[in-house]
């Protein structure tokens, strides 16, 4: 049994997923132009809200089937700008030596939110598949399947590396002194109004700053 297991979060905490929707936005006007694309857009939160997770496929075929005037080829390259992204460029500044930094803590685990297509799709071409040797795992809700979580990696302790306050905080209410909860204040969640009572364990304005802390702080 490992002593710690290391939970981290992807999108807006190994990688800028605003900047990569900021990306997609301006490629998708630029090829549809802003009506179509404030369309997509449209259907990506419908999408979100049925389903609880961001579902670029589904998205992608609503969209096709409600815009008749989208021809085979237009879609195909729409589709390309999703799954062709090169995401690995945005990873957030040293993502990769952080996460070697912090193998050499305990055992590090990609526990993600998402569909299990695209969000495959968007960790293996960021390169952290590899990173953490294989170990991913991907949930609609991850803070609903820890007890999951935990018996696929058992350990005596878990921190969870993430930028929602909403999961860190209901997480840490069912894991109590199990979790140490680490609050990564990068993207569009992490500045939005918490939960009340959140109050995390550890706060770090960048994922590379984690390479500054030691294990005992993490335990």
């Amino acid at each position: 049994m490992q002593t710690l297991v290391l939970l981290l979060d992807v999108d807006n905490t190994l990688l800028d997923n605003d900047a990569i929707k900021a990306d997609w936005d301006e490629q998708l006007r630029g090829e549809l132009g802003d009506t179509l694309a404030e369309r997509f857009w449209e259907i990506y939160e419908e999408v979100r809200g049925e389903r609880g997770v961001v579902d670029i496929p589904l998205t992608l075929s609503r969209l096709r089937e409600q815009t008749p005037s989208l021809d085979e080829q237009t879609y195909r390259y729409i589709r390309s700008l999703f799954f062709d992204y090169p995401f690995y460029k945005r990873l957030y500044p040293n993502v990769m030596e952080t996460l070697e930094y912090l193998r050499t803590m305990g055992l590090t685990v990609i526990v993600s939110d998402g569909d299990l297509v695209f969000q495959v799709e968007k960790i293996t071409k960021s390169h952290l598949v590899e990173a953490v040797a294989g170990r991913v795992l991907i949930f609609t809700h991850k803070q609903e399947h820890l007890d999951e979580i935990t018996r696929a990696n058992p350990a005596d302790h878990y921190a969870m590396v993430d930028d929602s306050p909403h999961i860190l905080h209901a997480s840490k209410q069912i894991m109590r002194d199990r979790l140490t909860t680490v609050f990564v204040v990068q993207g569009h969640y992490a500045t939005g109004q918490p939960p009340e009572g959140f109050m995390p364990d550890l706060t770090v304005p960048h994922i590379g700053d984690l390479r500054n802390y030691h294990r005992e702080q993490l335990l």
